[in-house]
């Protein structure tokens, strides 16, 4: 059985100078993505991969030298953003285009002006492979909030949009021998560690 350690990235820098559309992470993200390598370090985790945009492949570099592995890049990964000319978090979406945020929730794949259907096709088949050829039987990958809801929505049978939210580095965690047999077995873990009672 493959388990696929699902890792939304860190903090982007919205509105870095020089990468306007495919932002770094910030200081904050940094912090984050050293944070998740430190806890996902003993996990046996034994092959990475990443979506092709730099705030998840940031995320995914502290991991990947403290293993010792190299990040295997998948298009299929990226972000319904992807071909945008500037990087947008929701909540700046929601602020910007109060009157939008209904269209952007029902959809954020046509609100970016691609195709919903071709974007769940491309998010699954990238997970199928993955999944298919494992490298190791524990996997890490570093994504983005729309790539992990589609393939919970698929797990979970799901046709309309989901509107939970995937925190910044946050984990999420499923199980099975294909793309039509996985199990959820956690949903956004957070960095954030409560303190015994």
């Amino acid at each position: 059985m493959t388990k696929l350690i699902l890792v939304r990235h860190g903090a982007p820098d919205e509105g870095h100078p020089l990468q306007p559309q495919d932002p770094p992470l910030t200081k904050t993200g940094d912090s984050q993505a050293a944070q998740i390598a430190e806890r996902l370090a003993s996990e046996g985790i034994g092959h990475i991969v990443s979506s092709s945009q730099t705030r998840a492949q940031n995320t995914a570099a502290p991991l990947a030298g403290r293993l010792g592995l190299a990040i295997e890049t998948m298009e299929g990964l990226a972000e319904v953003d992807r071909y945008t000319d500037r990087y947008r978090s929701p909540e700046t979406i929601r602020k910007e285009n109060p009157e939008r945020w209904e269209e952007f929730q029902q959809s954020p794949a046509r609100f970016f002006g691609r195709d919903d259907g071709e974007f769940r096709i491309g998010v699954l088949t990238a997970f199928a492979n993955i999944i298919a050829d494992p490298k190791a039987t524990t996997i890490a990958v570093f994504t983005h909030g729309m790539p992990i809801k589609t393939l919970l929505m698929h797990i979970l049978g799901l046709t309309t949009a989901a509107k939970f939210t995937i925190g910044h580095c946050s984990v999420t965690r499923v199980a099975g021998e294909s793309i039509d047999a996985l199990r959820i077995d956690s949903v956004n873990e957070t960095l954030i560690q409560r303190r015994p009672s």
